[in-house]
């Protein structure tokens, strides 16, 4: 990609400049006037703008072995995330990006906040753009549009229901260190001392050293009956063994987003039993590429909600947003420390929308 600047009188002529060195199909990164260097001296209109070294036509060939020594490396054409757009945005500062994504210097404060808490920049031009004028006008008008903009468009399916009469299997799902023991322990307190059900703890979890004791702990202080199943057989054992339960917890074994073989050996495992709610557990401090690598290799699961953790240790909280806008997959709790059951609640926006406006 070409970058260049261009300094002219006039706006007028320096676009015409552009367009007579770099074409039609350059991009306007920025514009500025400079300041005359002496009182009574006219001002000048400097414009930054860019184009790719390759013709357009000449793409298709790009990285097919058909390129020739004049055409740029195939392999770094032939990577998506290099598109031009996207490398002008790497280029362009903050508030350039802002403007090459409609935005006003007035609406540039509230862009900020938002990428600095973490939300994707794509996703925050969008969501100011659909708030509408206020967000450049009065910041308590403008604050209610976003927060009444995003309470509509994230969704938070509430907590685990339950329907008197019939048993719900609830499984949590995810990498190793997100958190899934723990969880489970908290909903089984709330549960069965709270709520005063009858609950029942499963473990899949045959891998990691300890994992089944840790569990069988927390069964044990709760007097909840808890057993380790090492295959799909002893797993539909354990199911009818605890019929009469309302709640039946499945904690399962953490793997690498790069198993591909993982959520088809849960899905073979759960079907042996019927409907099982799966609750993809994430830790907020994961980064955004292993969060989506995850929720990618879980999806043919059919996952029904999200559910995050250690919110305590979370430095900003813009990727809760960018999950669910991503994902459209339904939060169901938060937690935040390691006190069961304490550190544990029911999803919802608002949380959501304080956490990244703090």
């Amino acid at each position: 990609m070409r970058v260049r600047k261009f300094i002219s009188s006039s706006y007028a002529r320096a676009l015409d400049t552009v367009k007579h060195e770099l074409g039609e199909d350059a991009l306007i990164i920025s514009s500025r006037c400079i300041k005359p260097a002496r009182p009574g001296m006219p001002g000048e209109v400097e414009i930054t703008a860019a184009i790719d070294y390759a013709p357009v036509q000449n793409w298709e060939n790009i990285g097919n072995g058909k390129s020739n020594a004049s055409d740029p490396d195939p392999n770094f054409w032939n990577n998506d995330s290099l598109d031009l757009p996207s490398l002008v945005m790497s280029l362009a500062s903050q508030s350039e990006r802002a403007h090459l994504l409609g935005l006003d210097k007035s609406q540039f404060g509230i862009f900020q906040q938002m990428t600095q808490s973490g939300v994707d920049e794509k996703l925050a031009g969008k969501i100011i753009e659909k708030a509408g004028n206020s967000c450049a006008k009065d910041s308590n008008k403008r604050d209610q549009d976003i927060t009444k903009l995003l309470t509509r468009v994230m969704d938070c399916a509430g907590p685990v229901q339950l329907t008197e009469g019939s048993q719900k299997r609830v499984a949590l799902v995810g990498p190793t260190g997100a958190g899934k023991t723990t969880t489970i322990a908290k909903l089984a307190a709330d549960f069965s001392l709270r709520q005063k059900k009858k609950v029942a703890l499963i473990s899949l979890d045959t891998y990691r050293m300890g994992a089944f004791d840790q569990l069988k702990i927390y069964g044990d202080i709760m007097q909840i009956p808890t057993e380790l199943a090492a295959d799909k057989y002893e797993f539909q054992s354990s199911i009818k063994k605890h019929q009469d339960k309302d709640l039946i917890l499945i904690d399962t074994m953490g793997r690498s987003h790069q198993d591909a073989g993982y959520a088809a050996e849960l899905k073979e495992i759960f079907e042996t039993v019927g409907k099982v709610e799966t609750h993809l557990v994430a830790s907020i401090s994961s980064q955004e590429k292993i969060l989506n690598a995850v929720h990618k290799q879980l999806a043919p699961l059919g996952l029904d909600r999200a559910l995050f953790t250690k919110l305590d240790e979370g430095l900003n909280f813009g990727s809760l947003l960018n999950f669910s806008l991503r994902t459209r997959l339904p939060f169901s709790y938060f937690t935040s420390g390691q006190r069961v059951p304490e550190d544990i609640e029911i999803a919802n926006q608002k949380k959501v929308i304080r956490l990244i406006f703090n």
